[in-house]
């Protein structure tokens, strides 16, 4: 049986997982955490409401109990005696004989035994909406007489099924603002998820798409060379792919691994990092006629992690070098508050701007220029982890520039 319970089970969170969502089965766990602790909490208080009001009345029973046993007076005085009970009294009174029998009852007690009664057994007066409480009467320690009192409880069957009636209401108007709260909540929690597998999607697709094309080339590559017998040329094409794709393979590692990379901050010094990256390209800025200005401010100091700012400051350089038109020119300019690095020959219309930070983009869809497309994506996610700000711009009169603003409270230095 337990064996079919569970396959039941498993079978309905299949069917649940095939027809909602993430969002939607939180949501409606969360409901039914609510409307169970609604529920639970409304019988656990309305059993305790019962409970204190049936002790308040047997406790005002007791003391107008009290109130007609004037000084221990004998049963039978007080049934004789009409000055110890009031009119207010009269009607919820009864009082028995040492062995039970009736010597007077209220209007409460009608329709009950008239002859020797048990003062203590169960009695349900007005179907249960009197509680009747029972003192023996004793006098020089023998028992003389009984005094029952009835007191109404207040709760009548009508009363009980409203009170069920409105316990499940609440506990449907709870569920109902439950399942919505809950549904909200998750969609927000779960949107930053959402969004991260959506790129790690995209980004194996368009890894598998780029690596598709070195892989092609080397079987194209090996191929040829069996069939014409030129070996060696086919030989080398294939090893200038394998390169191709080993470069591929250690950029995406790059790119991976700042996802989880830990920030090692200390003082860098961006003055002596910036002129470091500037003259390792001045060779290539020679191979591509471009000329690189630089105004480099002293004594640069930030609080940051040395290699992932190296990888930042070489792939904006690099980018601007590479994209960049033969006469052209590439400014790095670095001050206590940003680095700029801009050049005059690579225009980025307005839509490539939007997406130049995403992996594997490249503006320049002709693929001219050599390239991965994931230089710029390593700059932003380097900037994010500092906490810093990125901003890009482009016209077809000045060129395309990028400003990395720093954070006030990571600059150490100042010009001299």
């Amino acid at each position: 049986m337990w064996q079919s319970l569970g396959e039941w089970h498993r079978h309905l969170e299949e069917r649940l997982n095939a027809k909602f969502s993430v969002e939607q089965r939180l949501a409606m766990k969360f409901t039914r955490l609510v409307c169970v602790f609604v529920l639970v909490s409304g019988v656990m208080f309305s059993a305790a409401d019962v409970a204190f009001f049936a002790y308040r009345v047997r406790q005002d029973l007791n003391a107008q109990i009290d109130k007609v046993l004037v000084g221990g007076a004998l049963a039978s005085d007080i049934a004789a005696s009409g000055s110890v009970m009031t009119a207010t009294v009269r009607p919820y009174i009864r009082i028995l004989a040492p062995d039970g029998t009736v010597l007077y009852a209220g209007d409460s007690f009608a329709g009950t035994a008239s002859g020797p009664v048990d003062p203590f057994a169960p009695l349900s007066l007005g179907e249960g909406r009197y509680l009747v409480v029972t003192r023996a009467v004793r006098s020089d320690g023998r028992i003389v007489g009984y005094v029952q009192f009835a007191g109404p409880t207040g709760r009548s069957p009508h009363e009980a099924a409203w009170k069920l009636l409105n316990l499940l209401l609440t506990t449907l108007i709870m569920g109902i603002l439950a399942y919505v709260f809950g549904l909200s909540f998750s969609r927000h929690t779960l949107r930053p998820i959402h969004e991260s597998k959506e790129r790690l999607e995209q980004f194996t697709q368009d890894a598998s798409h780029e690596l598709r094309t070195p892989l092609a080339s080397i079987s194209s590559s090996l191929d040829v060379a069996m069939k014409t017998g030129e070996y060696e040329q086919g030989i080398m094409a294939a090893k200038g792919q394998v390169k191709y794709a080993s470069l591929l393979v250690e950029r995406l590692l790059e790119v991976a691994q700042l996802d989880r990379v830990k920030v090692d901050l200390g003082p860098i010094d961006m003055t002596a990092l910036v002129c470091s990256v500037a003259s390792q390209n001045a060779e290539s800025c020679k191979e591509r006629e471009v000329t690189m200005q630089t105004s480099i401010e002293e004594d640069v100091v930030v609080e940051g992690d040395g290699l992932l700012l190296h990888q930042l400051v070489s792939n904006l350089i690099e980018n601007a070098v590479k994209f960049n038109a033969p006469g052209g020119t590439v400014r790095v300019t670095l001050t206590t508050k940003a680095l700029t690095v801009s050049n005059s020959g690579g225009f980025i219309s307005p839509d490539d701007l939007l997406h130049v930070f995403e992996p594997f983009y490249q503006a320049d869809t002709s693929h001219a220029q050599s390239g991965f497309g994931l230089g710029l994506a390593i700059v932003k996610k380097v900037v994010g982890l500092h906490g810093w700000r990125l901003n890009a711009s482009s016209s077809a009169e000045v060129g395309t520039e990028f400003v990395v603003e720093f954070t006030p409270s990571h600059v150490q230095g100042r010009s001299s």
